[in-house]
């Protein structure tokens, strides 16, 4: 069950509503639930999404993993 954050989950649902294509980052602390929040977000979208991770490696290295999958 997904508890709080209601704000941002409204936020990051409108965003999503919008036509046309949309690109969200989140960033911040570790631990904090940005990637249980996305997640959460995307649930109900009937569009496609792409989710993908970062790591902290170079623009090039996440550029290739996400190229890859």
């Amino acid at each position: 069950m997904f508890v709080g954050r209601e704000a941002e989950l409204q936020q990051l649902t409108e965003v999503f509503a919008k036509p046309g294509k949309q690109a969200v980052m989140l960033y911040g602390r570790r631990r904090v639930g940005k990637s249980t929040l996305i997640l959460e977000a995307i649930k109900n979208i009937a569009c496609k999404v792409i989710y993908y991770e970062c790591l902290m490696t170079s623009l090039e290295d996440n550029l290739r993993s996400l190229e890859a999958k």
